[in-house]
C-alpha cells in the first residue's frame, strides 16, 4: 500500500469512527433498541499491511543472528597451534578457540563454525569464511612463523 493509499484508509477509519463517539454524547430520545440496531449495521473494515521477504539465496534478516553454540566457534577466535603435515595420508590442522580453551583437529573439507578447511600445508591453512551470506578467504599461520616474519 503506498502512502497516499495509507492516509486515505486512515482518512476513512476517522470519519467512520468520530460521528459515533460524537452521537453518544448527544442526549437521544430514541429507544435503545433503536440505537443498537444501527450500531451493529454500520460495519469498519481494517486493512493490515503485510510483507514478503523474497529471500532467495540471501539470509531472511527477520530470523536472529545466532543459534547458539551448535554453530561452533568463531572464526576470529581461532588460533593454528599446530599442523600435523602429510599430504599422503591427509593433513590435520590443530586449531584452539582462544575464547574457550578447547582445541579441534580439522582435516580438509571440514567445517568449524562458519569456516571451511581448504588447503594444509606444512606452517600454515587456508579457510573460507562466510559470514552473512559473503565469503571471503583466510590464511591462519603458526605463531612462531610468525614471529620470525615479524607479525
Amino acid at each position: 500500500m503506498n502512502r497516499a493509499g495509507l492516509t486515505a484508509s486512515l482518512f476513512l477509519a476517522t470519519i467512520l469512527v468520530v460521528p459515533t463517539g460524537v452521537q453518544a454524547q448527544e442526549t437521544d430520545d430514541r429507544p435503545a433498541e433503536a440505537t443498537e440496531s444501527s450500531a451493529v449495521d454500520q460495519q469498519t473494515s481494517v486493512d493490515r499491511e503485510t510483507f514478503n521477504y523474497p529471500a532467495g539465496t540471501r539470509r531472511d534478516p527477520f530470523e536472529p543472528l545466532s543459534a547458539g553454540d551448535e554453530l561452533g566457534p568463531r572464526f576470529e577466535d581461532l588460533n593454528l597451534s599446530g599442523v600435523v603435515y602429510s599430504p599422503a595420508t591427509g593433513s590435520i590442522a590443530i586449531l584452539m578457540d582462544r575464547a574457550t580453551g578447547k582445541r579441534y583437529r580439522v582435516w580438509e573439507g571440514d567445517v568449524i563454525g562458519g569456516a571451511k578447511l581448504v588447503r594444509v600445508r606444512a606452517a600454515e591453512v587456508d579457510f573460507v569464511v562466510t559470514a552473512f551470506g559473503v565469503s571471503r578467504q583466510e590464511t591462519l599461520r603458526l605463531k612462531s612463523l610468525d614471529k620470525e616474519q615479524g607479525g
